[in-house]
């Protein structure tokens, strides 16, 4: 049966891929837009269909799982339109740019304060005007708005709130650009892309990284698993982190001999420096 949270969990599958699609980020963004487009088509025909049980449901709904989901969406659309309009010129021009694209936003969210203030402090006084389906209380204006328009599927305000998490999600994104004009040196760093690849078995990089965790060989032992795997995946551009923790149970559970990996680059690197020696 279709539910919210198996069309959250597939939006989260197909934008997990993003990277995979194109380095560029138009790229990205374009291909993103389609996954939460899908998403939002298959929660409006579950609340046309199965509608909801009582008002509590209804208002979650319009207030935490749409605008989760129609977030996204706006999100990669500004990102698409920032990027589509943004010219490599010089570095002071380039900052000028997101700089006025930062103040347009802030416009947005000190105009809408109040709802800001509603969002992040999770204010529930209001629940039933703001996120009900046909309130007779919105003004005509709004009830025109081509936001408003599929009364079946839009709230006064699920739109607003949607907007104000995509503008977050946006500002840490202009920020994010800003500090890579103020730091390119170290941008570039942190963006390295090896040109290694792990081709043996993943389980076998597991038993180098859980070695490296208990030897408190890295950060005086203060490094965590997810650290150490996720710097192996940049490394050796394999993906580690989503299965570390059952790594580690299928060594545990071997019956003969739990280190294999690791004994056969001692047995190797032993045979190399007798061979040296000898």
């Amino acid at each position: 049966m279709e539910t919210y949270c198996v069309i959250i969990l597939d939006l989260e599958n197909e934008l997990s891929k993003i990277k995979n699609v194109s380095e560029i980020v138009l790229e990205q963004m374009e291909y993103a837009i389609g996954p939460c487009k899908i998403a939002l088509d298959r929660m409006r025909e579950l609340v046309i269909k199965e509608g909801f049980p009582d008002r509590k449901s209804e208002i979650y709904f319009f207030k935490k799982v749409k605008p989760s989901v129609y977030s996204k969406m706006l999100y990669y659309r500004a990102v698409f339109e920032l990027e589509s309009n943004r010219h490599e010129t010089d570095r002071e021009r380039l900052r000028k740019y997101f700089e006025q694209n930062l103040d347009k936003i802030m416009d947005y969210m000190i105009q809408h304060q109040i709802k800001v203030q509603y969002l992040r402090c999770n204010y529930i006084h209001l629940d039933e005007k703001y996120f009900v389906r046909k309130d007779t209380d919105i003004p005509l204006e709004i009830r025109d708005s081509h936001h408003l328009m599929d009364e079946d599927f839009f709230t006064w305000h699920d739109h607003t709130f949607s907007m104000i998490m995509a503008n977050e999600m946006l500002i840490d994104y202009i920020r994010n650009e800003l500090e890579k004009l103020d730091k390119p040196a170290e941008f570039n760093q942190s963006h390295f892309k090896s040109p290694l690849k792990w081709t043996a078995h993943k389980i076998d990089l597991g038993e180098i990284i859980y070695a490296l965790l208990y030897s408190d060989a890295v950060n005086n032992g203060n490094a965590k698993i997810m650290d150490l795997a996720g710097a192996f995946e940049q490394i050796f551009n394999v993906e580690i982190k989503e299965d570390i923790y059952r790594y580690r149970l299928d060594i545990q559970q071997r019956k003969i001999e739990k280190t294999k990996f690791l004994n056969q680059l001692i047995a190797i690197l032993r045979r190399m420096i007798d061979e040296k020696d000898g």
